[in-house]
């Protein structure tokens, strides 16, 4: 009777274990997912950019996550995501930026690197693709907030206007 219960604890741990799909292709889509949910409905995302000129320029970095991060290149802003495998990305401390061209594209790189004194030849490996490119607007939040607020007064004014005006009639 013992015998007969492990057989079947073993059996449901063996169907337990196959119901889950635990391959490198399947938790690849599943952190991918994630990733794309990360600035997905962001209301500060904007437009697809195709490329960021004067790749040079770019004076400053933020928001970063292990996908993706905010750099400044004079007044504008962008939401550079980037493929898996970005080593440190969410821990940089300077970024170096690898493109053709004096445009930073899609397909060029992006080394990260989490000394504030530069890249060594150890970070040089470590890079990550550009996936894509998008407008940020980092005041797009406060101006959504101050939208909702101007919106939700709006209906209790005319509700007011309406009870004034039913009193009068």
């Amino acid at each position: 009777m013992l015998t007969h219960r492990i057989a079947v604890a073993v059996l449901l741990f063996g169907l337990s274990a196959c119901a889950t799909d635990t391959s490198p292709e399947a938790l690849a889509e599943k952190e991918q997912a994630r990733a794309d949910e990360v600035f997905a409905n962001d209301v500060r995302r904007g437009e697809l950019v195709d490329r960021v000129c004067f790749a040079s320029n770019i004076d400053s970095f933020g928001e970063t996550t292990k996908r993706a991060v905010v750099i400044r290149e004079g007044r504008d802003r962008y939401l550079i995501e980037t493929f898996g495998g970005c080593f440190d990305l969410d821990w940089a401390q300077s970024l170096a930026i690898d493109s053709f061209t004096s445009c930073l594209s899609k397909g060029d790189r992006i080394f990260a690197s989490d000394s504030a004194f530069g890249l060594d030849k150890q970070d040089l490996r470590q890079s990550c693709r550009v996936k894509a490119i998008y407008a940020w607007d980092p005041d797009a939040e406060e101006k959504t907030k101050a939208e909702d607020a101007e919106s939700d007064s709006e209906p209790e004014a005319e509700t007011d206007a309406d009870l004034s005006s039913a009193s009068l009639n």
